[in-house]
């Protein structure tokens, strides 16, 4: 006799049930179990023996019920030909089999570790500071990671397992990044250092990895591939002095002449309110933390025009979208035109072109960080710059301006103070 199983919805309380499962057996006897499943009875269909609902857990739920139907059926079959005893503890005992064996797929998918990391995220201990939690920007680029791999699956039309991540299926993810994509070098490398993160993550916990996963290796842009673009003191002095802008415009232009005096990444400086501000011996102090590092800065502003603006005329707040397109436009306003080597997406095909392009149409808000450093390097020391800027590192310092380190400068140095020994 083929087993007959069925659901009902339990009473937990007035409104809502739990979804038990039912085993009829060949000799009427019936087995009942919990699925710790819950419904309101206003969504339980006892005809169809499911859960009514569009959003994502309701479906979730109802894939399970599937799953463990067609799991019982099959067990109770082979159990029938090979004369297994079906006793009462039969039905709990594959329930929990079944259940295990879908939690242990869970575990293999990429997606559910990555998630698994997310949620993981404030009781991860940094090893830079030996602090606990990360940080919102890491959490928002493992999150923006989530969304990535899921456009990954739909493009290749498959869920990734950790066990099937082989040399083949990494060198696919890089070209999509690329050609699809068309993210950076840089950014695209980022994604596969996440990917390869995940994978490690996952296998010291004991997950089956392929090992492939242990030598994914990322990548970064060639140093003399790279087009840094800044704007010195010259065309400062042009913004500056711009006249006849519209408010929109002039609110623009007092965004960027602070960006250019603070030296900091576009989220911090977009973020800045008055009350970050303190009144200093021979100018402004402005108190920050740094979005993506959480590190604590005081950055001192001395120019007088901005000076004004930070005291006497505060920009009201934009969008990151608009503040580049405008920014753009005020250097065009300026005649800040001169011919650079640069990367521009091409209209046609989507994807970056390098070539020679008017200088005011690549300047972009990621470049008023660089400008500052750039400008002040070797006339600053260069630790107060890259405690301004926030680098712990001095090659990373170097290597964001385009400078090399001096090893010279290191050698006159030991020498100056040896001779005096």
């Amino acid at each position: 006799m083929k087993a007959r199983i069925t659901y009902v919805l339990a009473p937990k309380s007035d409104t809502q049930g739990e979804v038990w499962v039912n085993l009829l057996s060949e000799n009427n006897n019936i087995q009942k179990v919990p699925l710790g499943i819950f419904a309101p009875f206003s969504q339980w269909d006892p005809m169809q023996e499911y859960i009514l609902g569009a959003d994502e857990e309701t479906k979730e739920q109802n894939i399970r019920l599937d799953l463990l139907k067609g799991y019982l059926e099959a067990a109770y079959n082979k159990a029938q030909l090979k004369q297994d005893n079906i006793d009462k503890n039969w039905l709990p005992h594959h329930v929990s089999l079944c259940f295990e064996d879908a939690k242990k797929t869970s575990e293999k998918m990429l997606l559910f570790q990555i998630q698994k990391y997310i949620e993981s995220a404030p009781l991860r201990r940094i090893k830079r500071t030996g602090s606990l939690g990360l940080s919102t920007y890491t959490i928002r680029n493992l999150e923006r990671f989530y969304s990535l791999i899921e456009s990954f699956e739909k493009s290749i039309k498959t869920q990734i397992a950790l066990d099937a991540i082989d040399h083949k299926l990494v060198g696919r993810f890089k070209e999509w990044l690329l050609t699809e994509k068309e993210y950076s070098l840089n950014n695209a490398g980022l994604q596969v250092k996440l990917l390869k993160m995940i994978c490690k993550e996952a296998d010291r916990l004991g997950v089956e990895v392929h090992p492939y996963t242990r030598h994914i290796e990322s990548f970064t842009q060639r140093n003399s591939d790279r087009c840094l673009q800044t704007l010195n003191f010259e065309e400062i002095k042009k913004i500056k002095g711009l006249v006849g802008l519209s408010s929109s415009m002039e609110n623009t232009r007092k965004w960027l002449l602070i960006g250019l005096s603070i030296g900091q990444r576009v989220s911090d400086l977009l973020r800045l309110n008055p009350v970050q501000i303190r009144s200093a011996e021979h100018g402004l102090y402005i108190d920050i933390i740094q979005q993506k590092t959480e590190k604590h800065v005081t950055v001192g502003v001395i120019d007088p025009d901005v000076v004004d603006i930070l005291k006497k005329d505060f920009p009201y707040k934009i969008s990151q979208q608009l503040f580049n397109k405008q920014l753009k436009e005020l250097c065009k306003y300026a005649e800040i035109n001169q011919p650079v080597k640069a990367y521009k997406v091409c209209p046609k095909t989507r994807r970056r072109v390098l070539g020679i392009y008017p200088k005011y149409s690549v300047i972009s808000s990621h470049d008023l960080r660089r400008s500052f450093a750039t400008n002040y390097f070797g006339k600053i020391e260069t630790p107060i710059l890259m405690q301004i800027t926030g680098h712990s590192k001095e090659t990373t310092f170097l290597s964001y301006i385009g400078q090399n380190v001096n090893k010279d400068a290191y050698a006159d140095a030991f020498m100056k103070v040896a001779a005096t020994l």
